[in-house]
């Protein structure tokens, strides 16, 4: 049944900027073909389908740059998915015994993905699979997948979910997305988080409404309305600084020279997060220690004043990196990812230390080192005596898994900072993988379990003598940001398009009235609820 003039559709909201325009519901390409066996060679089938992979490729490899800064690691972590070679060994299985190559990479596709597909926490990767073998398959045929957007006008775009490819297609026209799946650490939310788009995930009444029908997509209300008066859209807070900085320092995240670039234009304090994984999402083979070192420094130089936080390989998980040659697993958020790599890949972090020490001595940077992925106070002890016995920066861990929050203030005397991974440390608290599409609601940062974990984290970290700060996404919501400073963190570090916002919000009240927003926010028992409590009580100050 169509939607109704006035009728709200409930989300998750992406974004603090609301837009009206005309719904575009995005239909599926022309169909593929069926599936036939083959009627050319083994050696002619091998050929075309090796021939459309590097097409689709090449097009990820465009389209990553087209993205750019942190989005572009989505298109190399699907373009080495495309590229395994255990994948192709099962496609080339295929065409032996008779299918043509079309039918040959679907097929493999379809079992690899119904072994991923045994554990619902897999449900967004099978689906950037399925899209690529869609794509291989389109090349096979000679069908465009590309999506048919207008140049021009307003457009709000409504799909099931939206895959890396699609968004990169994206034109100026586009100044709304909404989807009935996804959530706010999908693909789609990233990415039109990162291109100040106006986005509603999760919202599966969407399913109601037809091309041509003018809606105000909502991000800030959680709420898509059928209407085109943009004057009901929920109302950001508007901070206005009476202090001359921050409660507490707003750092910037960045991964590549291009984002260090783009956040040393900001009021950002540093660099709180520098992902050296982006780096090498499509490495073939180990970057030699000199090669680390031209980058680095580069890279530091580039930065913002300020410390610079740097994060090593964080390599696992959704994050494949092919030098690294690591085995499949049944479930790889739950495998060897980030620190332990330590017992097979020693070498290398041991390089990636040594590397940034080079770079800290020729760029003259304070840089600080942290490991992700540590769950215990022994593996925290380990790496700080690596650390620090190669080079003298800072050593700190991050904080994602829900151990190692637990006894941050067991962390004196071991290491000098915590940082916090809200993203993974709420898919391990709430068991919710955060790819996975339809447990977004848990995944939102204002859940009471994950606000009262900050703030465990928070009183740790200083009964033990050491900072704290936070990195993940929600550090980049301003109104999260300042309960984060009232909860006694010491740092936050934002998207590099989130920089100013946050600055001003840490600067337009007291740490005192900081401190009373967030133990408002601590008493409530749902997210909505805890929300609704900062925004009203910053309000009031």
């Amino acid at each position: 049944m169509p939607s109704q003039p006035g009728a709200i559709l409930k989300g998750l909201g992406v974004g603090l900027v609301s837009a009206v325009g005309d719904v575009l519901i995005v239909k599926q390409s022309k169909p593929l073909p069926e599936w036939t066996r083959s009627t050319k060679s083994i050696d002619e089938e091998i050929s075309e389908l090796k021939s459309a992979i590097d097409f689709v490729s090449k097009n990820l490899d465009e389209l990553g740059q087209k993205a750019g800064g942190t989005s572009a690691e989505i298109f190399e972590a699907l373009k080495t998915l495309i590229e395994d070679e255990e994948l192709m060994e099962v496609a080339t299985a295929n065409i032996d015994v008779g299918w043509g190559a079309a039918a040959a990479i679907g097929k493999a596709v379809d079992e690899f993905a119904e072994l991923l597909g045994g554990d619902p926490t897999f449900e967004e990767r099978v689906a950037d699979f399925q899209d690529l073998s869609k794509r291989v398959q389109a090349r096979i045929a000679g069908i465009e997948m590309a999506l048919s957007i207008p140049e021009k006008g307003r457009i709000v775009l409504v799909g099931e979910d939206f895959s890396p490819a699609d968004t990169a297609q994206f034109t100026d026209a586009v100044v709304g997305v909404i989807t009935l799946k996804g959530g706010p650490t999908s693909h789609t939310a990233i990415i039109c988080r990162s291109k100040s788009i106006a986005a509603v995930v999760s919202c599966p009444d969407a399913a109601s409404l037809e091309t041509g029908d003018r809606v105000l997509v909502d991000p800030v209300g959680d709420r898509v309305l059928v209407s085109d008066d943009e004057s009901l859209a929920t109302k950001s807070l508007e901070f206005v600084a009476i202090n001359s900085e921050p409660l507490v320092p707003v750092r910037a995240n960045i991964g590549t020279l291009e984002d260090a670039k783009a956040a040393r234009e900001t009021r950002a304090n540093g660099v709180g997060l520098f992902r050296t994984e982006l780096l090498y999402l499509s490495a073939k083979t180990q970057p030699s220690l000199e090669q680390q070192v031209a980058s680095y420094t580069e890279i530091l130089k580039a930065a913002p004043e300020g410390p610079i936080v740097v994060r090593t390989i964080d390599a696992g998980s959704d994050k494949p990196v092919p030098f690294l040659n690591m085995p499949e697993e049944e479930n790889p958020s739950l495998g060897v990812r980030g620190y332990r790599l330590i017992v097979d890949h020693r070498d290398f972090i041991e390089s990636q230390l040594k590397a940034l020490e080079s770079a800290r001595v020729a760029s003259g940077r304070e840089v600080w080192v942290m490991a992700p992925m540590i769950a215990t106070a022994e593996e925290a002890k380990a790496f700080a005596d690596l650390a620090r016995s190669i080079g003298g920066y800072k050593v700190g861990i991050m904080v994602e898994t829900p151990s190692i929050a637990l006894i941050v203030d067991q962390l004196g005397g071991v290491i000098d900072f915590v940082s916090v991974g809200t993203n993974d440390l709420s898919q391990y608290l709430f068991a919710a993988d955060r790819m996975n599409p339809s447990l977004g609601a848990l995944l939102n940062h204002w859940q009471p379990a994950l606000i009262k974990s900050l703030a465990r984290i928070a009183s740790g970290a200083k009964a033990a003598g050491i900072s704290s700060g936070v990195c993940g996404e929600s550090a980049s919501d301003p109104a999260f940001a300042v309960v984060l400073a009232g909860l006694g963190m010491d740092s936050v570090s934002v998207s590099k398009s989130q920089v100013t916002a946050v600055h001003n919000a840490l600067s337009s009240l007291s740490l005192a009235d900081a401190k009373e927003v967030a133990n408002a926010v601590l008493k409530e028992t749902t997210a909505e609820a805890a929300r609704a409590t900062a925004l009203r009580e910053i309000a009031n100050r």
